[in-house]
């Protein structure tokens, strides 16, 4: 398969990202949510700068926020269990500490 065949069966242009042919797990929904969230952010923006461009504010400023809304699911930190573990234990420890001073 040529790469023009490439680009033309997944709807990319010659200037986006390369398609990548190789093999990978399936996604978990939170990966896949985060992948689509980047995606809409992107398409959010164009449309957001294609509205400033001819000066329609009242179209561009709800895209404004969408995209933020979407950046902010992409680029989610999400703590690991054990670490949210260690922090409640931490915080039951302060707590105990603190009982304990006031007695």
């Amino acid at each position: 398969m040529s790469k023009r065949t490439v680009q033309a069966s997944t709807g990319a242009s010659a200037n986006e990202k390369s398609v990548s042919l190789v093999a990978r797990e399936p996604l978990t929904p939170a990966e896949r949510q985060r992948e689509m969230a980047e995606y809409l952010g992107e398409m959010i923006l164009e449309l957001r700068n294609l509205a400033r461009s001819v000066k329609l504010y009242t179209v561009m400023v709800p895209l404004e926020y969408a995209y933020y809304e979407a950046f902010s699911v992409a680029n989610r930190i999400e703590v690991p269990e054990d670490e949210l573990e260690r922090i409640k234990r931490l915080s039951q420890a302060s707590a105990d500490n603190h009982d304990n001073s006031d007695a």
